[in-house]
């Protein structure tokens, strides 16, 4: 037998070592290659490779995938392949292939898939000697397609799927190598290649160095079912068969706006299915592909013992509580190299018995489309999930936008109030039901305050007070509108419903003053003009540290004038008269964008060079600390009790003391995009820090910065940009357990903590 090496026909070994003339992967022996090679299969040995092992821990043979030597020896391929390992023990459904367990970090890669016999579709079309029928290409579709709406309901893209990645069991279709183009290179520049996928079979997005995204799963989905269907190399849609042509044509669209969701794809293919002639038989597996699953039982080792099952109210066991690492759809071993003890493999008769696929396949895609579903007139149950290690948390919610872009997200309370188009729309973040939507404009987020009233902060034209409960406007304060005397520029924030704001005065808008502004009796409180070399037109300040509301004070930082020393203005909250005033001679040349006060009183402040990082004293001024850095640190976020700075340098998120600035713990991130977007927040207990990028958003623990899991969030195309692929989701707020997230046109609760 010739071997198939997942997307690429390398005929050599798996990574490991010979003991005794046999070759051994962790607690695997090899039994055999699987499948055929050629070029078919991928771009030669540079592919994941697939054996039929035997699994010593679980007594029985499984199906074991492990990297090209030349990859396995790259520190950070060994860091990304075993995050992708890990997050595919959270696909579920019955396409997804069970995962029996994966390698621990000291060890070389490899991943198991409890379901052997099995047989890759390069290797079936070897044995059926050409194309399969359509009718099989059709079914094998439909559960694919449910496979990948699966996964995008959960916030994963697959980046992995090949023809080779697609095994043929006894129980159906069966998905490996899940994140194999994330987990081959880092994502930030142009893929010319990726190891193992021939450059035809890459989506075209990501030749540019595009981040995976849905809409390339769809055209990866697009590929294996046109050379499952015609055996050609490179996908044509023009020599495709009816009905297969007219839906794959669709999912081949070079621009990925043109390609459908997978829903869709799902319906398109079941009606394709529905249109072909009935015929008994046409969804079995061909005769030629069934031998060849047939044949490799008896090369495949005796079973061995099997861990005696659980007895009742065990873990694991009938009425008991999941096993550990244990999930209701795939039963995968939580951390790496824990397996579970799934049936026994079938014998000859029950696989020949079971070479079709069942009602079963058919039941995810509808519970597929029912998870993708708009949230509307029921509401989603709300629980809290334990997800297997590296396993990002199942969303307690999805809740789409309708194509629309959102401009911003502002969460007050319990409430996220979405502003699309200049229109505003409350969704509740415990059920992800939609509260209410209002026509009331906004372009420049909100303010809470208070007694359930938010004010919306426009960037041109008059402030407005809205009920938080309803949507409705309680009337527009037009005193700051622009070419009034006091023009509005920039809020800080309000207390017991007096806002205090940013304003210019006169036209020629150079010079500035601070209001409170009392929204509840509609009365301006003071007004106060501030000393040159305090305010600047917008909101100039998001370069530098941020006015701020803190305690009885108002701080009021120096507008970032070059060759000006930093300086604060304190002016009491209650009357607006000058409270301190305190100069920084140790920041010159204020325009960085990292300087800002910790609650506990020290200054953060970066040299010039960011070769340094350096605290003051608030009062007094006085460096108390300095620390030497190889990389700018970027961060505005402490801990509740301040001890504790976090922030991103370079590739790395950093946790600093704020005492004296020393490192309390580095971790590498996972930068898969081409824009340097990043932002961190901490979750409502202050036990996960999630950071945002243009990928994906990844948790740590705050202890020691251990990486927790990661989440690539869903785009569902046809946003105001029109670009169709969207952006990747940022945690906008973390709190009572929920983190929210927000993608281009969708947001997602998370549970934490």
């Amino acid at each position: 037998m010739q071997t198939l090496t997942g997307s690429g026909g390398h005929t050599g070994g798996a990574t490991g070592t010979t003991v005794g003339g046999q070759e051994r992967v962790g607690p695997h022996r090899i039994v055999a290659p699987l499948g055929t090679s050629g070029p078919e299969g991928g771009s030669a040995a540079d592919g994941p490779r697939f054996h039929l092992a035997y699994s010593e821990p679980l007594g029985r043979v499984v199906v074991l995938m492990t990297p090209p030597e030349a990859l396995a020896a790259d520190p950070g391929f060994r860091v990304r392949f075993a995050s992708e390992a890990g997050t595919s023990a959270r696909l579920a459904g019955p396409a997804a292939a069970p995962v029996a367990g994966v390698a621990p970090q000291d060890e070389e890669p490899w991943v198991a898939y409890d379901c052997a016999p099995a047989l890759p579709l390069p290797a079936a079309l070897a044995a059926q000697g050409g194309p399969l029928p359509v009718p099989y290409v059709c079914q094998l579709g439909v559960s694919l397609a449910a496979a990948v709406l699966q996964a995008h309901t959960q916030g994963l893209v697959y980046a992995g799927l090949t023809p080779a990645a697609v095994l043929l069991t006894a129980a159906g279709p069966r998905l490996v190598a899940y994140g194999a183009v994330r987990a081959a290179a880092p994502g930030d520049g142009p893929r010319t290649a990726v190891p193992g996928l021939p450059p035809a079979w890459l989506p075209p997005e990501q030749h540019a160095g595009g981040v995976p995204r849905p809409l390339g799963d769809i055209y990866a989905l697009g590929v294996v079912l046109a050379y499952a269907a015609t055996g050609a190399h490179s996908p044509d849609p023009a020599a495709l068969p009816e009905p297969l042509a007219s839906v794959l044509a669709g999912c081949l669209a070079q621009d990925p706006a043109q390609r459908p969701r997978a829903d869709a794809l799902l319906q398109q293919l079941q009606q394709a299915q529905q249109a072909l002639p009935a015929e008994p038989g046409q969804e079995q597996v061909p005769g030629a592909v069934a031998a060849a699953l047939t044949a490799q039982l008896p090369s495949l080792p005796a079973q061995g013992p099997l861990t005696p099952p659980p007895g009742p109210g065990e873990p694991g066991g009938p009425g008991g509580p999941p096993a550990p690492g244990q999930t209701p759809e795939t039963s995968a071993g939580a951390g790496a190299g824990e397996t579970s003890v799934p049936p026994p493999r079938p014998g000859r008769r029950a696989l020949l018995r079971g070479l079709a696929f069942g009602a079963a396949g058919l039941a995810v895609g509808g519970g597929g489309v029912y998870a993708y579903r708009r949230a509307t007139e029921e509401d989603p149950p709300v629980y809290r999930t334990t997800p297997a290690k590296g396993a990002a948390p199942t969303p307690l919610w999805h809740y789409s936008l309708q194509g629309q872009e959102a401009d911003s997200v502002s969460l007050v309370g319990k409430i996220a109030v979405v502003e699309t188009m200049g229109a505003l729309t409350a969704v509740n973040v415990r059920t992800g039901k939609k509260a209410w939507d209002s026509d009331v404009f906004a372009d420049g987020g909100l303010i809470d305050l208070g007694r359930g009233q938010v004010l919306l902060i426009p960037t041109f034209g008059a402030m407005e007070v809205v009920e938080l409960a309803g949507g409705k406007s309680k009337g527009a304060v037009e005193d700051y509108s622009a070419n009034s005397k006091l023009s509005f520029q920039a809020a800080v924030g309000a207390v017991d419903g007096i806002l205090y704001f940013l304003a210019t005065r006169g036209s020629d808008m150079e010079e500035f003053s601070m209001v409170a502004y009392d929204t509840r009796k509609r009365a301006e409180v003071w007004n106060k003009p501030l000393p040159k070399g305090y305010g600047a037109l917008g909101d100039p300040l998001s370069d530098g540290e941020k006015m701020k509301v803190r305690g009885r004070e108002l701080l009021i930082p120096s507008a970032p004038t070059s060759g000006s020393a930093f300086t604060y203005l304190a002016l009491d909250r209650r009357s607006g008269e000058k409270a301190w005033e305190q100069k920084y001679e140790g920041i010159e040349d204020y325009d960085g964008p990292s300087t800002f006060l910790t609650e506990a009183g020290i200054l953060v402040s970066p040299s010039n060079d960011a070769d340094m990082l350096r605290g003051f004293e608030t009062r007094g001024a006085k460096k108390v600390w300095e620390q030497p850095m190889k990389e700018h640190f970027f961060s505005e976020l402490t801990d509740t009790r301040s001890r504790v700075l976090y922030g991103t340098q370079g590739a790395e998120v950093t946790a600093l003391s704020v005492k004296n600035g020393k490192p309390v713990w580095r971790t590498p991130v996972y930068s898969g995009g081409r824009f340097d977007v990043t932002n961190v927040v901490l979750s409502g207990t202050g036990g996960t820090l999630f950071y945002s990028n243009d990928a994906e958003v990844q948790a740590f623990d705050t202890r020691d910065g251990a990486p927790l899991w990661r989440f690539a969030t869903v785009s569902e195309g046809g946003g105001s940009s029109g670009d169709g692929t969207g952006i990747s989701g940022r945690v906008l707020a973390a709190d009572d357990g929920i983190a929210l997230v927000l993608s281009k046109d969708a947001l997602y609760a998370l549970p934490v903590d």
